[in-house]
């Protein structure tokens, strides 16, 4: 039996007090925290927007974090942070993600060339499914806002490219951590062929420098 809802969402402001939306957001939020208990629910959404990718999806994770290992609450989390879809693993017994289910209909591959990025057409089934979606589609959102398309396909181009540095810098902490493992010649011969490989992929599929 639940005996209150908490719930913090969309965005709002009060700049006659000097208060911006992330503080506000943040006030809102902090009040829920202190004042929820084991049986309440609370429904926090987008937690963490309102500042730079890495701080807001910390305090994100934190504050998610600690609704589940301390107040123990029934808590649904609405988050574009991938990031948090990890406290599944960490939690399984607590812990199960979801994601609003879509049609993924890539654009044409004459139209996807390295030097013509589209972004991809989303058909959204306002569904709820389990498992976490395996990307966010914030493009398509753009392309229903009509946001003109020269602006659609840099951002689409400049995303791929955020995505293959991200992908690059996981490739080379593994090694890494591969390396620190090594303990016999034959191990050592056997990650040298794989750094090889994927130092040939780098250079197969390079990122492009932003021009200045």
């Amino acid at each position: 039996m639940l005996s209150l809802l908490w719930c913090r969402m969309g965005a709002s402001d009060d700049v006659f007090s000097g208060r911006s939306t992330f503080m506000h957001e943040l006030t809102e939020a902090s009040d829920i925290i202190f004042r929820a208990t084991e049986r309440s629910l609370v429904i926090l959404d987008e937690l963490g927007r309102g500042t730079s990718t890495h701080d807001g999806m910390a305090i994100a994770y934190a504050t998610l974090e600690h609704f589940v290992t301390k107040v123990k609450s029934f808590t649904l989390f609405v988050t574009h942070y991938l990031l948090l879809s990890e406290l599944e693993k960490l939690h399984p017994l607590h812990v199960h993600n979801c994601h609003m289910s879509f049609l993924l209909n890539d654009p044409d591959a004459a139209a996807s060339s390295h030097d013509d990025v589209r972004p991809e057409f989303i058909t959204f089934l306002y569904q709820l499914t389990g498992g976490a979606a395996e990307r966010s589609y914030g493009l398509n959102v753009a392309r229903l806002a009509d946001i003109p398309d020269a602006i659609l396909h840099r951002a689409a181009k400049k995303s791929r490219e955020l995505e293959n540095m991200i992908t690059d810098k996981r490739k080379n902490k593994k090694l890494l951590s591969d390396l620190w493992k090594i303990s016999d010649k034959k191990a050592l011969m056997e990650w040298q062929t794989l750094s090889s490989s994927s130092s040939e992929e780098l250079c197969t599929n390079p990122v492009e420098k932003p021009k200045t």
